[in-house]
């Protein structure tokens, strides 16, 4: 209801069972939109495929009150493929937030006992981000690469009250762009130790604000633009770090998010910069074959970007997935139980059991490897 919405955790992918880590996950086929260094083990030979569709199942509690919701939407698309022998892209589109609510109310009319007003809450739409990755594999350990795109969209938010409608309308548009760089080295174990570093910049969104207010009983009606704050999609330093050992790969990432150049219009509400931290692990059937079946499992923990009336709210995540090999592609299943965790008992209170489905698949381009 605040901010720009909800933001997305990730965007599933083959690895959504590990908890979105990925910032030092470099694998064939894995489209790593992370970091943007993280794609130069792609196949090759293929032009590869991923999509992704996720549903999600949340209940909400405050006080003694209980509410529910049910949704399902697709989730990512995504094309990569190499460029040249050292030069691999990436084109795709992903949610970045999403605003979904419908809140409804009645009170007592004041000097008229058993009389009601009947008020009703109402959002929808979000951002989604399109974007073009370019990575390049300076030696067989380090690449980089950056993301250059942009996070479009319309929220709509509206108020009813009785024969009273207000409906704001705002369709936001903003530059993005991060940096990344990924290093990977083997030691005298034979053990591969990977390296991943991201960065994106604050940048401005720019809104195009329209007020619509309607009344049937009088048949009012009024639609003018109007002014908001200025917001910023914030500024974002990542680090991640992963470990390759026969059958295991174990991964941690962390990531900082940093809020402060938003300012809110609301005494109630302010902006908190965020801390996440996600751990997972992949267990490889199989590490002797190309492809194999892999399972994973994650724990991820942050806190959100909203502080209402000085109430902190904390995320817990458990994931667990699996990923089946067929023949050039893969397909990923992965759950995710997400506990809300508030630093006073007066606040909202909210549990979600999510599913991401995702199909990676290669469209076979040369007869012959590329050199």
């Amino acid at each position: 209801m605040h901010g720009i919405g909800e933001l997305n955790n990730g965007e599933g992918g083959r690895y959504a069972g590990m908890g979105n880590i990925g910032i030092a996950l470099n694998r064939n086929g894995f489209q790593n939109t992370l970091n943007p260094a993280a794609i130069t083990h792609m196949d090759t030979l293929c032009f590869t495929f991923d999509l992704g569709a996720s549903a999600a199942y949340a209940r909400y509690s405050f006080l003694s009150d209980n509410s529910s919701s049910l949704t399902g939407n697709p989730n990512r698309f995504s094309l990569g493929f190499r460029v040249l022998p050292r030069w691999y892209a990436m084109i795709g589109a992903s949610p970045y937030s999403s605003i979904g609510y419908l809140i409804q109310t009645e009170e007592e009319i004041e000097g008229d006992p058993g009389a009601y007003t009947y008020s009703s809450f109402e959002g929808t739409g979000g951002l989604y981000r399109c974007y073009i990755t370019n990575a390049f594999a300076l030696t067989p350990q380090l690449s980089v690469g950056i993301n250059l795109g942009m996070v479009l969209g319309t929220a709509t938010q509206s108020e009813t009250q009785e024969s009273a409608v207000v409906q704001y309308e705002s369709t936001k548009k903003a530059f993005y762009t991060d940096l990344g760089i990924y290093y990977e080295l083997a030691d005298h174990q034979q053990r591969t130790w990977s390296f991943g570093l991201v960065f994106a910049p604050s940048m401005k969104i720019s809104h195009d604000n329209t007020l619509t207010y309607s009344n049937s009983s009088t048949s009012e009606s009024l639609d003018k633009s109007y002014h908001s704050p200025t917001q910023y999609l914030p500024m974002h330093i990542g680090t991640g770090i992963s470990l390759h050992n026969g059958h295991w790969t174990t991964a941690i990432d962390y990531n900082y998010v940093d809020w402060s150049r938003n300012v809110s219009s609301y005494t109630s509400m302010k902006y908190e910069n965020q801390h996440k931290v996600n751990i997972g692990g992949i267990y490889a059937t199989n590490p002797r074959l190309p492809r194999c079946t892999e399972i994973m499992g994650g724990l991820g923990f942050s806190n959100s970007y909203i502080n209402l009336k000085n109430g902190k709210m904390y995320y817990l995540e458990t994931n667990i997935g699996v990923s089946f090999p067929i023949r050039y592609s893969y397909l990923s299943l992965g759950a995710t139980w997400r506990k809300q965790i508030n630093s006073r008992s007066n606040l909202m209170q909210e549990n979600r059991f999510s599913l991401n489905l995702n199909l990676t698949f290669g469209e076979k381009i040369s007869k012959f490897k590329l050199k």
